[in-house]
């Protein structure tokens, strides 16, 4: 009997597709010839959906529980919402899949969940050291990391951070921006959850030494990525300094909603006296006045990989480990001007 791995490659679309046609979800969103061919391939090749299994032929097949681990606290999710809306679409494309999602939490240094059910993988949300990863091995051997990969023995699925930051500042630079800030932590939680250089950093740092152009004194390193320490640093340095890049490149979305506060307050407008891009492109990015210029991180697309690669060691028992790296785009609204 053929696999949902299988018929996706013969087709070329992915599992979560696959299985999302084969269940007959009428939400999702692809052409009457891809459902046909799928269908098509599925007979040719005999596979049997939950719902056509016949008693006797095969046996009864349980729904697929994924746990859910995150990185963060409800109050950090807070602060800086890019967790929370990640764990949401999670939870969001298992559902579409059929998949059932528990949330695990952590007690007396060990992971617990509601319920005395056996769950056939996880997926962690963040970053997470070694004793995090042993402790997960105890509840699957399935564990799928999203935006880390603490041991390559699992798989994961991460941002390039690279490409993104690259976007972003050849974005600036085109448009005649030689004098580029940077707002935003200077070292960040690594995959194995310690601090060293942010990868946004590092590659801002690079392209502006390469191009004769980095100035020490704009770089104003928040510790964390926080609204508030955005907010504090921009105050800071406007009341230290007569003058301001015409551009700052700054680590995240939230990080720019402090920057955008102080500049207004300090009759500083955007993009007329300076431009701004961020990253992540959080759902508040489109409400800020003005819309802001930011690298998206694909959330969805992030979403949809783990349950792909969660699915393929499920359904086609792979052991050998698998990182995929997510590409980033720029998304241009109203924050950045040509001069």
């Amino acid at each position: 009997m053929a696999t949902l791995k299988e018929i996706a490659e013969v087709v070329g679309v992915s599992i979560a597709t696959v299985s999302r046609v084969l269940n007959h979800d009428d939400k999702i969103s692809v052409s009457d010839t891809t459902k046909m061919n799928i269908f098509e391939t599925a007979e040719k090749l005999n596979y049997k959906t939950l719902k056509n299994k016949k008693e006797g032929l095969v046996k009864d097949v349980k729904k697929i529980k994924i746990g859910i681990i995150e990185m963060c606290s409800i109050t950090e999710q807070l602060e800086d919402p890019y967790y929370l809306l990640l764990k949401k679409v999670i939870e969001k494309e298992c559902f579409e899949n059929n998949l059932s999602t528990i949330s695990i939490y952590i007690k007396e240094g060990v992971y617990k969940f509601i319920g005395d059910e056996e769950i056939d993988g996880v997926i962690a949300i963040g970053k997470f050291n070694d004793e995090d990863v042993d402790l997960m091995e105890k509840l699957s051997k399935n564990i799928i990391f999203v935006d880390s990969s603490p041991r390559d023995t699992h798989d994961s699925v991460k941002i390039n951070f690279k490409s993104g930051t690259l976007k972003a500042l050849e974005y600036l630079w085109e448009l005649g921006h030689k004098n580029i800030g940077y707002v935003g932590s200077i070292k960040t939680l690594n995959d194995k959850k310690e601090k060293e250089i942010d990868e946004r950093y590092s590659i801002y740092l690079e392209y502006m030494k390469k191009n004769n152009a980095y100035r020490e004194e704009n770089v104003l390193d928040t510790n964390e990525m926080t609204a508030l320490l955005g907010y504090e640093k921009i105050k800071g340095f406007l009341k230290s300094k007569k003058e301001i890049p015409t551009a700052f490149f700054v680590g995240n979305d939230t990080v720019v909603t402090g920057v955008l506060k102080a500049l207004s307050e300090e009759g500083i407008r955007v993009p007329e006296d300076v431009s701004i891009v961020g990253f992540n492109d959080i759902v508040g990015a489109r409400h800020t006045t003005p819309p802001l210029t930011t690298v998206s991180a694909h959330i969805e697309y992030l979403a949809d990989a783990a349950i792909d690669l969660l699915l393929e060691r499920i359904d086609k028992k792979r052991e050998y480990p698998k990182e995929v790296l997510i590409a980033s785009r720029l998304v241009v609204r109203e924050t950045v001007k040509k001069i």
